[in-house]
C-alpha cells in the first residue's frame, strides 16, 4: 500500500525514523561506545523533521 495522503506520508515517515532510532540505539549499546558514537542518533532525528514538514498538495 502506497500513502497518498500528506497525513499517511508524514505517519509513515514518522513511523521509519523511530524504528530508525530504536534499532541505531539498541546497535550503538550493543556494539558500539555511546559517548562517541552520540552524533549518529542525529539521523532519525532530522528524518523526523523531514516528515513533519508542511507539503504542498498535489
Amino acid at each position: 500500500m502506497v500513502p497518498t495522503t500528506p497525513r499517511e506520508r508524514r505517519l509513515l515517515g514518522l513511523w521509519t525514523a523511530g524504528w530508525l532510532a530504536v534499532l541505531l540505539l539498541v546497535g550503538l549499546l550493543w556494539l558500539g561506545d555511546l559517548s562517541l558514537q552520540w552524533p549518529v542518533l542525529l539521523v532519525p532525528l532530522v528524518w523526523a523533521a523531514v516528515a513533519v514538514r508542511p507539503r504542498r498538495e498535489r
